[in-house]
């Protein structure tokens, strides 16, 4: 098995964004937006599956993510003129996007921004705005309170993240431990596998770098209204991706977007949970360029 390259990418502000990537002569391109808290290490590892669909692929860190800079104040948008840069910067005119969990939130920002760029999007357990009159009676009370929390008192989620940044520096296997007992039991099986496992664990790690500020403002770019740009369409392919056992981002959720994109197709899987991305990559990736 090959491995992921890692790289940095210069952006126009003179900050830089680590970021991933694999099959430079494979021809079709897809970008993974990597989930809340996590990062482009956390994804399947086995890239004889991006071969066998000809896959080029990217992940690119948001700031304070991994090795990306840390940026103390950034939107949504701001992160897809990023990544449109950098598509630029590599000659990439077209991609598949497959957002995950609040990747899959910044995935839909960038479709709105650049629907000319976007072949299909296929958002996996994917976050819906948080700040939106249009979700407001979708929004569990859990995303209602951090929305709130993030709005008015935002030195206390800082400080939350600084403090759950210690203890995956200092206690990483308690953490891990305590997450997976939380977790449906179809999540237990994914975070298990020996193949997967340390994919995640990375992940974690390099979310929580930088005392937990990369989190912190990523968590307030999440809660920032959205301004999609006016007199723009999306036409091309859009797959979602439910897990009925999800208990972060719940078919009520999914059926929001299937409502906002009513030209998609649905893939509900009964027993899947939150890490639906990584039990059915394959299935996921070869959907996304079919």
């Amino acid at each position: 098995m090959q491995n992921y390259y890692e790289s940095f990418f210069p952006l126009s502000n003179n900050r830089k964004l680590s970021y991933m990537g694999y099959g430079d002569n494979n021809q079709n391109t897809v970008f993974f937006f990597h989930g809340f808290g996590s990062s482009v290490h956390a994804i399947h590892p086995d890239t004889n599956i991006l071969d066998q669909y000809n896959i080029r692929f990217f992940a690119v860190n948001r700031p304070g993510y991994g090795d990306s800079e840390l940026k103390l104040d950034y939107s949504m948008e701001d992160y897809a003129d990023w990544v449109n840069e950098f598509m630029f910067a590599n000659a990439i005119d077209k991609t598949s996007l497959i957002g995950w969990s609040a990747g899959g939130l910044y995935s839909q920002v960038f479709t709105d921004k650049y629907p000319e760029k976007v072949t299909s999007l296929n958002l996996v357990s994917s976050a819906i705005p948080l700040n939106s009159g249009e979700t407001k009676a979708v929004l569990s009370g859990n995303w209602k309170m951090i929305r709130n929390m993030n709005r008015y008192i935002p030195f206390m989620t800082k400080s939350y993240f600084k403090s759950l940044s210690k203890k995956v520096s200092k206690n990483l296997d308690a953490v891990i431990q305590e997450s997976v007992k939380q977790m449906v039991e179809e999540d237990k099986i994914v975070i298990n596998d020996p193949i997967i496992k340390p994919a995640i664990i990375k992940g974690t790690v390099e979310g929580y770098r930088n005392s937990g500020k990369g989190v912190y403002y990523d968590a307030r770019a999440l809660c920032k209204k959205i301004n999609a740009p006016k007199n723009k369409t999306f036409n091309g392919k859009v797959h979602i991706w439910q897990g009925g056992a999800d208990t972060i981002w719940t078919s009520e959720t999914s059926n929001y977007l299937r409502q906002k994109y009513s030209h998609s197709t649905y893939n509900f899987i009964d027993q899947a949970g939150h890490l639906l991305y990584l039990s059915h990559w394959d299935e996921i990736l070869k959907t996304s360029v079919s």
